[in-house]
């Protein structure tokens, strides 16, 4: 992912601020994706749809270190049964991926490289 310009005039990404019920693991994920979302995606408006792609990354590392330290498999008397974390895991990873789309946070939704002649002339001239 590259980072999106930043506009000069203080607006932009880094200018929106998270929504209030945002829990501290998903402001972090917050203050590392909102650089790098498509230019003119997350706004004031676009905030609250952001958080939560912000809080499906959160649970999904929550569930995932759950996962890593029970394993898949848990006891739940004589038998063994799915560990009930990848169910959450699965949910986050779907909700990010719905989400991750309409910042441009997917290899799909970024801008396809530069192609031809003309990309060959910038190569040549950098």
């Amino acid at each position: 992912m590259t980072a999106a310009p930043q506009p000069l005039d203080g607006s932009g990404p880094a200018a929106v601020e998270p929504p209030g019920w945002l829990a501290a693991e998903a402001r972090t994920v917050w203050a590392q994706l909102a650089p790098v979302t498509a230019a003119g995606t997350l706004t004031p408006a676009t905030a609250t749809s952001f958080g939560l792609l912000c809080t499906a990354v959160a649970a999904y590392a929550e569930s995932d270190q759950l996962v890593q330290e029970a394993g898949m498999l848990i006891a739940e008397g004589q038998a063994l049964v799915p560990n009930p974390a990848l169910a959450i895991r699965a949910q986050a990873d779907g909700t990010f991926a719905r989400w991750a789309r309409e910042f441009g946070l997917t290899p799909a939704s970024q801008p396809p490289p530069p192609t031809g002649p003309r990309s060959l002339r910038h190569l040549r001239e950098t």
